[in-house]
């Protein structure tokens, strides 16, 4: 899959779910326009456990697992499944493209502030010699 990926000169017949969760791995930015799927499932999974005849727990392990099931539970792992590895690559992509970030720091904004501080000073000066010179002509 990470061979599809990097070098695209295979095909590989996958889940999307997987191929989507090792481009995300990987730090792959759009993974819609290296993966095409079928719309049509090829390949269908099915995970069984399997239970001697006559085990008390089978009746008990049917209402947990439709249980979780119904509430959702597995469409939530599957999708902090994909965060995770979201995190994963993007950590990837941060390290490999290290050059093009820095660290944001207070000397950054320190421009800005002294724009600030020099309008506010400035507008004050005007306000009050606006004030000033309205009593001064008052005055005469």
């Amino acid at each position: 899959m990470e061979r599809m990926l990097t070098k695209k000169g295979v095909a590989v017949v996958n889940d999307p779910v997987f191929a989507n969760y090792v481009a995300r791995g990987m730090g792959t930015g759009d993974v819609g326009k290296i993966i095409c799927p079928f719309d049509e499932n090829l390949l269908s999974t099915l995970v069984s456990m399997l239970f001697k005849k006559g085990n008390p727990l089978l009746d008990r392990f049917n209402i947990v697992m439709r249980r979780f099931l119904e509430a959702g539970l597995l469409e939530r792992l599957s999708a902090e499944l994909q965060h995770g590895a979201s995190l994963r690559g993007e950590r990837r992509s941060i390290e490999a493209n290290r050059s093009k970030f820095f660290a944001f720091t207070f000397s950054h904004l320190m421009p800005a502030f002294v724009v600030m501080f020099l309008g506010t000073v400035l507008s004050s000066v005007v306000f009050i010699a606006e004030i000033v010179v309205k009593r001064l002509c008052n005055r005469r």
